[in-house]
């Protein structure tokens, strides 16, 4: 399965357009970030059954999934843009909203998206990215629930335990295997939630690769494509969910119906 930069890139410059009309027209608002959720939704259903083959890569799901990363983009830079400029000023704000939005940006290129050294700057950037805090945030969540019923137990409770926990030094994602977070996942596996990953106890693995391709996501999609993609695999299509073909190339490259974005 072969990427397509260069439709890629075409899908982005059209929604980063839309977004900067509607961030210009409407200023950044409710409004503003409810018609980008309902254009998100739509963008990952489209883009989900344009990619449906698993051989080959078609020009339109192609474009779509540039869609999806340029919606991203464009709400990324304005509202970077916006907070900085609140704490530092003008100057400032530029230079930071214009870098976030830039290295989103790039992943549209493969050669770039399949780079190691660029991966690891674009997962440490998600805790920069405003449109991936979302889910971080709900992740921070999850990941002190776990550290909490933990202490509060001794350790005592098998369900409650913390078995252990590591790092993806590479992306920042940060796994705790066990806890009470980990251990609601009915298959029994892992989950991500951007940059804190979640394993079941029971897990004979930590699912590293794949849950740092989830992170990867998350900074390339945004934290709406991040949900869509779980509920599409935990709801509808499992495996073959988007978000999920995606995010697994980081583990096993393109073999398989892989999208390889991330190998």
């Amino acid at each position: 399965m072969k990427l397509k930069s260069s439709i890629v890139l075409l899908g982005a410059f059209f929604s980063i357009l839309v977004i900067a009309a509607l961030c210009i027209g409407l200023k950044i608002s409710w409004l503003t970030l409810g018609i980008v959720v309902i254009l998100s939704v739509l963008g990952y259903i489209v883009a989900a059954v344009s990619a449906a083959s698993r051989i080959t890569t078609s020009s339109f799901g192609e474009f779509m999934r540039g869609w999806l990363i340029g919606l991203n983009t464009g709400l990324n830079g304005f509202l970077a843009f916006a907070l900085f400029n609140y704490l530092g000023g003008i100057p400032v704000a530029i230079i930071i909203g214009a870098s976030i939005a830039l290295l989103n940006l790039i992943t549209v290129f493969g050669p770039v998206s399949n780079n190691e050294v660029f991966q690891g700057i674009l997962g440490w950037l998600t805790w920069l990215m405003p449109m991936s805090w979302l889910v971080v945030l709900l992740g921070a969540i999850f990941y002190l629930i776990c550290l909490l019923g933990h202490a509060v137990t001794g350790g005592k409770v098998a369900y409650l335990k913390i078995q252990d926990a590591a790092v993806d030094w590479k992306t920042g994602t940060f796994f705790i295997k066990g806890g009470l977070i980990s251990n609601l996942n009915y298959l029994d596996t892992a989950f991500n939630m951007g940059n804190f990953s979640f394993v079941d106890y029971k897990s004979n693995g930590w699912h590293k690769d794949h849950e740092a391709g989830h992170t990867l996501n998350l900074a390339a999609f945004g934290s709406v494509f991040h949900l869509i993609g779980a509920l599409d695999e935990n709801v509808f299509r499992g495996a073959n969910a988007y978000a999920e073909r995606l995010a697994e190339s980081n583990s096993s490259g393109s073999s398989g119906s892989n999208i390889p974005m991330w190998a």
